[in-house]
């Protein structure tokens, strides 16, 4: 089952390596997106998110969340594929869900344990 790193600086980690500006990605540049718009779902790093706000009026209605509320940007691709990995067999997906034991397990396990 898959487990979640906790620390003291882990939310800044998060959005430092896994989101990038999304403005900033289509012309093959990675920079660390600041803020994520709910409305158009992306990402903008500090420099593409003025741009966005000029052109959007729904950003008056606080569409546009800054690292500070990363609680609300939805979970970047990495991070899960990262939790739906099976701490025990590292190369296969949690599929699968054991009700006698209550827990995701992956094929292997399945097969294994369960």
């Amino acid at each position: 089952m898959a487990t979640f790193p906790v620390s003291s600086g882990a939310e800044e980690n998060v959005v430092d390596k896994e989101y990038c500006c999304s403005i900033c990605k289509e012309q093959n540049t990675e920079i660390n997106a600041t803020f994520y718009c709910k409305n158009c779902n992306k990402f903008f790093c500090g420099q593409c998110i003025n741009s966005h706000s000029k052109h959007g009026l729904w950003f008056k209605k606080k569409s546009a969340y800054g690292k500070d509320e990363i609680m609300k940007w939805p979970l970047s691709k990495k991070m899960e594929n990262y939790l739906l990995k099976c701490d025990i067999h590292k190369d296969e997906q949690l599929t699968k869900f054991c009700q006698d034991h209550s827990q995701l397990c992956c094929y292997t396990c399945v097969v294994l344990d369960h």
